[in-house]
């Protein structure tokens, strides 16, 4: 399945869009956060080819394979100036830095609230075009690679653990204070505590066709409509799966079921999938 992350500012910064299948319109009306507005890119899967306008119309010349490309610049596409893309099985005629890393930070525990993705060193969470976690992360997915954190800016102040691959619910149960992270980095080092593994994960959006906010799902959630994570709550019109079974349910609890789905596969209401799951209040891998 392709998957490429749009991000606003350069270095992974800023706001961020998952794309999975060919998007005509960056400035489609239920989503145009990003129409000219891509400074870094991240190939997960699959070659991409990328558009100057609308409706794939003025392509770019290089066909980016899976890897990181920390400012578009640099590889002859104009910064902000994406407008369509697609996946392409044309080969790819650049790489980017390789993928061998990807934490997702979230604001709350048990992976609720906002999140961030980090694929490299990030010496400070309060930097100008992209502050919003410093100091407020509550739960870590590593998803690639073993990763230290520090306290401090600059890669200051280290914490003891080293986190491997795997789920970790509430930072503190590890021996990380709670929103006082402000760097983090890859490292070569072994991991010194053990996690539950990440190997079930679905993404869900609230427009159809994979557009619009979306939210990371890990584990059982019984309640999308929980205090610190209510965005989605009846508002689920399009999902991915990127691992794993799962069964969805119309109330919270898991009661009341809607059907099941399995992954790697896509979803979107009124398309591919046949039961309404817009309705949907809480969700379990099976």
């Amino acid at each position: 399945m392709a998957e490429i992350i749009l991000f606003e500012n350069g270095n992974f910064h800023g706001k961020h869009r998952h794309v999975y299948t060919t998007e005509t319109n960056l400035n489609h009306n239920d989503d145009n956060s990003f129409n000219d507005k891509t400074s870094s890119i991240v190939v997960l899967e699959g070659n991409w080819r990328l558009y100057r306008n609308a409706d794939l119309n003025i392509p770019y010349a290089p066909v980016l394979g899976p890897g990181l490309y920390s400012f578009v610049g640099n590889f002859d596409i104009e910064n902000d100036q994406i407008s369509s893309l697609q996946p392409t099985t044309d080969p790819a005629t650049v790489h980017g830095a390789t993928l061998n890393s990807h934490v997702i930070l979230f604001e709350h525990s048990n992976f609720h609230g906002a999140h961030k993705h980090v694929f490299t060193a990030e010496t400070n969470l309060n930097a100008p075009d992209d502050n919003y976690f410093n100091d407020k992360t509550s739960s870590i997915v590593v998803l690639e690679g073993n990763w230290r954190f520090y306290r401090n800016a600059g890669l200051s102040i280290s914490y003891a653990p080293v986190l491997g691959p795997g789920l970790y619910p509430l930072v503190s149960d590890y021996g990380i204070e709670n929103d006082q992270i402000s760097s983090l980095r890859y490292t070569t080092e072994q991991t010194t505590v053990r996690a539950a593994p990440a190997n079930k994960h679905l993404i869900l959006f609230e427009k159809e066709n994979w557009r619009g906010a979306h939210k990371h799902v890990f584990q059982a959630e019984p309640n999308l409509n929980a205090p610190d994570d209510d965005s989605f709550n009846d508002n689920v019109w399009s999902l991915v799966v990127k691992s794993g079974m799962w069964e969805l349910y119309r109330n919270a609890n898991f009661d009341s079921d809607i059907q099941w789905v399995s992954g790697p596969s896509m979803y979107t209401y009124g398309q591919y999938i046949s039961y309404d799951i817009r309705s949907l209040s809480s969700l379990k891998p099976y």
